[in-house]
């Protein structure tokens, strides 16, 4: 405790030591070549703290002198406000870069599959649940599940069909009724053909969540996998994840990745589905490794497997957000149950195909995210370790991106167009800190990220999205 003690002061010294202005640059320049070295070299271990423990001084030095030095006086209002807004909007970079390098600076390696009994295997309910996916779709899916390796008295395949409900089929919407009972016919033929269970409910209530919890309660199989319909399994899905739960009687999830064989729309109509990294490797190649390190892993909707047991302490999924996964995560976690990532491709997924559908599937999932930052606020949740109150924290706070980024793009205007003065520094001072500052930054993303993240492209495309991610994340 001492140590940690002496080694904060220690910062703490380096970041406010008043240095001139040359001197500042030559040390955060050399603190660069310090990790571009360390990075050529492929140090690891002690090296790779040290690179990102030099680049953090560097960070917290120029978060002082912006803090101490660059914001305008409260008594110039014009200036002032959007001159604080813009410090807010960097505060917040600053901190998201911090909440990173907490969750990922380190992350798990990859898992070996605990050895399996099978004379004493668990139950396992496959849950494919349906909204509006063609038969032809959910056939392959459907047959996916039905061929994977496991005993076939101990596996049971459910198609829970939302799309043909007592309440669509008897909608006062004539044509709807009709293609709802239709549907309903269609896919009990189809789940009659393949000897899989089909299951409906009355109503609609609480969207996906409400879907799962139906078939929890006409299922007793002691684990459940869950499959979005456009996710085939492998047939190796079960013998690589059951036995984490044999091994660990308080696991409640095995997550593995999504992982997607077509493009998606802006990756398609930009070219680059093989060249550059999608905002899905990057979640599933280095993020939830790092959340595996603080046991903070989390359900992701689909390509996972829960213990029901667990699940029944919630009754069932959780739905008060629309992100029922992440939700139902933070509760079983918060009451002691712990999950587990294991970073290995077991299904084989389809991406939106349309960019309206792209632009809905991320809007839920940013609407989502701010409602659990709402309601369940994951910093003050009562039974969650402050390691995963942090990476919880990481999870949902990302989504706010898009007010740093319309305060970074509003602020050069307030200088062009209105002459205001929202950042009190000189020509030298701007680029001694900021430059530094940025070069550090785009070291430490590479050191956390590498391949999975090409910083400037990455920005540009939150960029892009902003203005489609605003409103969800205001609801």
């Amino acid at each position: 405790m001492a140590l940690w003690a002496v080694a904060a002061i220690l910062i703490v010294s380096l970041v406010v030591l008043p240095i001139s202005l040359q001197a500042h640059l030559v040390a955060g320049l050399t603190v660069v070549a310090c990790m571009i070295i360390i990075k050529f070299f492929r140090a690891q271990g002690i090296w790779r703290q040290i690179a990102l423990a030099l680049g953090t001084a560097i960070v917290l030095r120029y978060v002082f002198w912006r803090t101490t030095s660059t914001i305008p006086p409260i008594t110039e209002v014009a200036n002032f406000i959007p001159g604080f807004l813009l410090y807010l909007a960097e505060m917040y970079s600053v901190m998201m870069l911090f909440l990173s390098l907490f969750v990922v600076s380190s992350p798990m390696p990859s898992r070996k599959p605990p050895q399996i009994d099978p004379h004493n295997l668990p139950t396992v309910d496959v849950f494919v649940p349906s909204y509006n996916e063609g038969a032809d779709l959910l056939a392959t899916t459907l047959a996916a599940a039905k061929a994977m390796t496991y005993p076939e008295d101990k596996l049971t395949v459910w198609l829970l069909d939302d799309g043909g409900t007592d309440e669509k089929c008897s909608s006062q919407n004539a044509l709807a009724a009709l293609q709802a009972r239709e549907r309903r016919a269609e896919l009990q033929a189809l789940c009659a053909a393949l000897d899989v269970r089909y299951l409906t409910r009355a109503r609609n209530l609480h969207a996906k969540a409400g879907n799962l919890n139906n078939g929890l309660e006409h299922s007793t199989g002691n684990l459940v996998a869950v499959f979005d319909a456009d996710h085939a399994p492998a047939r190796n899905f079960l013998t690589e994840t059951v036995g984490y739960f044999t091994a660990d009687k308080n696991l409640f999830l095995v997550q593995t990745p999504h992982f997607f064989i077509n493009p998606d729309p802006l990756e398609r109509n930009l070219g680059t589905f093989q060249t550059m990294p999608s905002e899905n490797e990057m979640f599933y190649g280095v993020i939830q490794r790092g959340l595996d390190k603080w046991d903070a892993s989390f359900f992701c909707g689909s390509a996972a497997v829960l213990r029901r047991e667990a699940l029944q302490e919630t009754n069932g999924f959780s739905g008060v957000s629309i992100t029922e996964d992440c939700e139902t995560a933070l509760e079983l976690h918060s009451r002691g149950w712990k999950s587990a990532y294991v970073d290995k491709p077991l299904i084989a997924g389809l991406q939106p195909d349309s960019f309206a559908s792209f632009i809905g599937q991320r809007s839920r999932w940013a609407q989502g995210m701010m409602q659990i930052l709402r309601y369940k606020f994951p910093p003050f949740k009562r039974g969650l370790k402050l390691s995963q109150r942090l990476c919880y924290m990481s999870s949902s706070m990302f989504w706010l991106f898009p007010f740093s980024r319309f305060c970074f793009l509003v602020s050069p205007l307030c200088y062009l167009f209105f002459s205001l003065e929202i950042f009190t520094a000189s020509g030298g001072e701007f680029f001694a800190y900021t430059f530094t500052y940025m070069m550090v930054n785009f070291m430490m993303q590479n050191y956390l990220y590498g391949r999975y993240r090409w910083p400037w492209i990455s920005d540009l495309y939150e960029y892009v999205r902003r203005s489609i991610f605003c409103p969800p994340c205001c609801r």
